[in-house]
């Protein structure tokens, strides 16, 4: 490894290295020819630039920073109508209720 990776960078390439699995060979041999990528005995002279892991990992601190940027509001009505308020205090002393509001009749 690199000495001047710090400790994220590489537990986040050695966590992507590990999630990466057998399909790979899966593919037909000509996809990954053109893609100039090695087919037989992939793991000789394998380093960590090689990993190609570096967009992603830029790309999930830009997506960390945005979410730290974003302000989250809360949905919904935040002031209570008047109706819903029942007592109005003027003073100490001295409370108003309002009167009821008399519903349909039917």
């Amino acid at each position: 490894m690199a000495r001047n990776k710090d400790k994220e960078f590489k537990e986040f390439l050695i966590a992507q290295r590990k999630k990466v699995g057998p399909g790979y060979m899966n593919t037909p041999v000509w996809i990954i020819q053109k893609a100039g990528k090695r087919i037989w005995n992939r793991r000789q002279k394998r380093n960590w630039k090689e990993t190609e892991f570096g967009a992603q990992y830029k790309q999930l601190k830009e997506d960390q920073e945005k979410a730290k940027a974003k302000t989250y509001f809360k949905s919904g009505k935040r002031v209570k109508s008047s109706k819903s308020s029942t007592r109005k205090v003027r003073n100490r002393n001295t409370t108003i209720v309002p009167k009821k509001i008399k519903g349909k009749k039917r």
